[in-house]
């Protein structure tokens, strides 16, 4: 199976669950909820698609799309994270590979370890 077949199965199911959006009956299969903000996202996705195929072909499997989280502007350009850095703010920009901080930003200790185990640089900006 190439990445374009894995592309193809990807859109065939996102497509479909944007088509039954909204049409909830009493007896609903189960739902995942999706979030892809990355190619690692939709790698995930695809893999969870063909793990669970004989499901999502079924019926007995949906998923449903949720609004990507926005990513900051990469360490090249962009806005500056500026106050306390928490993990939370690391976790919200994990897709990023990379967070620009201002010269005043602080940056939590449970935050610098999150960075380092998403393997998200931390930059500040000059």
């Amino acid at each position: 199976m190439t990445q374009n077949d894995l592309r193809q199965m990807v859109r065939d199911v996102l497509r479909e669950v944007v088509a039954s959006r909204g049409q909830v009956a009493a007896n609903a299969p189960a739902s995942e909820i999706v979030r892809i903000n990355s190619d690692a996202d939709l790698m995930a996705f695809a893999r969870r698609v063909i793990e669970a195929q004989t499901a999502v072909t079924s019926g007995e499997l949906r998923f449903t799309l949720t609004a990507p989280v926005a990513s900051p502007a990469p360490a090249t350009g962009g806005a500056a994270l500026t106050g306390v850095i928490t993990e939370t703010t690391v976790n919200r920009h994990a897709s990023a590979g990379c967070l620009l901080l201002a010269p005043g930003a602080v940056v939590t200790p449970l935050a610098r370890d999150r960075a380092r185990q998403l393997n998200l640089k931390l930059e500040r900006s000059r």
